[in-house]
């Protein structure tokens, strides 16, 4: 009896040490991944590339192509027509 309780106990905490690394240390890693990309460098440097796009954006005469315009036109049509008819 009381080697089936010494080999349970060890068999209990391989368990937890295994159980410990494995997603222990996953949310370690995913936690620095957060922080890394949510720090004030990282969302600086994000502002300043939507703010560089935002410019070039304005510098252009025509956003999109005049056929994509077409395609949109008619899907907003029918959007708007599938939302009048459920009133």
């Amino acid at each position: 009896m009381k080697l089936f309780f010494y080999k349970s106990i060890l068999i209990f905490c391989l368990f937890l040490l295994a159980f410990h690394f494995s997603f222990g240390y996953a949310s370690k890693k995913i936690s620095s991944l957060i922080n890394e990309k949510l720090s004030k460098d990282s969302i600086q440097i994000l502002k300043d590339k939507i703010k560089d796009e935002l410019k070039t954006a304005v510098e252009k005469e025509n956003y999109i192509k005049p056929d994509d315009a077409k395609l949109l036109n008619k899907f907003l049509n029918k959007i708007k027509s599938d939302l009048e008819k459920n009133k």
